[in-house]
């Protein structure tokens, strides 16, 4: 019967012959490379002339931009078109009021929570002070109630003394204003800080909205903020006569995306900051060597129906001049640097042999060590 000792070796031999051929093997898979994308090869000055006239052929003229989706002309100058911004969770805006007091021709309509003074003064019992209530009307001596919510003052008297004439002769119903612009007094006081007058700071919340003073929450996230800015003043139209807000982005919290695996630095990154691969690999102190370029990983589920992975092969894409720019990287992805296939096989051999075997019994390479227990062992 074989020694257990001297099996444990042909075991280990054999096992060592066997990696060394699929290593052999992974080497020689790999030698074989695609065509070349690449536009020039520079070796003399010759080469040099052609890159600059391929490089003026290629830049983008207002005319061309014209036709170029990714363009756009300012001044008279093609520029790389850039999205405008939107708005997401963490953003901080100031919003700037604008109370305009000018004089105006247009009269003064009544608003709810203001406050008349009717007056009769043939007939000063019926004279009264009214409040124009959240359902837009007052209630009058006599008469009862009756709408005054964006009337003018003058408008609301004659329908006073058409009701008055009802039951009086000559009524000669006056309306004066005694409170007014309520609505903008009480804006003034939700808005007014010593530090930093009528505006109000916001930060955007988890759930993507901002509460304001009268018009209360709205959805911000996803949208520009020309666009918030347009809804609000909408909004505010509707409750406060001339008042006008300016938005102005404050803060901008990035989304994240994140680079895990055989990386220098694994973790998460601003997805402003690397919007693309190489640009993620950069970003985290580059990749091991442990490292596979040839079958990086992207998981990617930010507004899609469902989940996608992809895989990018960086090695061959550098070695064959293939642009990875395009590869657009969005928020939320996930970027995983896995192990080689070797660096895989040395942790399978670390976790069998030294983890295990070799953690149990008493011997090691050596072959005196193991000679040595071949001695006592065997019979």
């Amino acid at each position: 019967m074989m020694p257990f000792t001297t099996y444990c070796i042909r075991t280990f031999l054999c096992y060592g012959i066997f990696l060394i051929s699929l290593m052999l093997f992974s080497s020689c898979s790999h030698t074989s490379d695609g065509l070349s994308k690449f536009d020039a090869s520079i070796k003399t000055s010759d080469d040099v002339n052609q890159l600059k006239q391929l490089e003026t052929q290629l830049t983008v003229t207002p005319e061309k931009a014209a036709l170029h989706p990714d363009y756009q002309i300012i001044n008279n100058i093609a520029v790389p078109y850039i999205p405008e911004y939107r708005m997401g969770p963490g953003d901080v805006l100031e919003i700037v009021y604008h109370l305009k007091y000018e004089k105006t021709a247009d009269d003064y309509r009544l608003e709810v929570q203001d406050r008349i003074s009717i007056n009769l003064p043939f007939y000063p019992q019926y004279s009264s002070s009214a409040l124009v209530r959240s359902d837009g009307k007052i209630t009058a001596p006599l008469i009862g109630d009756l709408s005054a919510e964006s009337k003018t003052p003058m408008e609301l008297a004659a329908e006073l003394n058409r009701e008055y004439k009802k039951y009086l002769l000559q009524p000669a119903v006056t309306v004066a204003l005694e409170e007014f612009n309520v609505k903008v007094a009480e804006l003034k006081k939700a808005i007014t800080t010593a530090a930093r007058g009528q505006s109000k700071i916001a930060p955007v919340s988890p759930d993507g909205r901002i509460s304001f003073p009268l018009i209360g929450g709205m959805q911000v996230q996803g949208f520009t903020v020309a666009q918030v800015e347009k809804t609000i003043n909408e909004s505010y139209a509707k409750q406060v006569r001339n008042l006008n807000i300016t938005l102005i982005l404050l803060e901008i919290h990035h989304p994240k995306l994140y680079v895990i695996g055989e990386v220098e630095k694994p973790g998460a990154y601003d997805i402003s900051s690397v919007p693309n691969v190489l640009n993620a690999l950069t970003l985290s102190g580059g990749f091991k060597k442990s490292g596979e370029l040839e079958e990086i990983a992207i998981f990617r589920n930010e507004g899609l129906e469902r989940p996608i992975s992809f895989k990018v092969d960086i090695k061959t894409a550098l070695r064959t001049g293939v642009s990875l720019t395009n590869i657009k990287l969005k928020p939320g992805d996930i970027i995983y640097v896995p192990k080689t296939r070797i660096d895989e096989r040395n942790d399978t051999i670390e976790r069998i042999f030294t983890r295990g075997i070799w953690a149990v019994l008493p011997f090691t390479t050596s072959l005196g060590a193991s000679y040595q227990l071949d001695r006592v062992v065997t019979p």
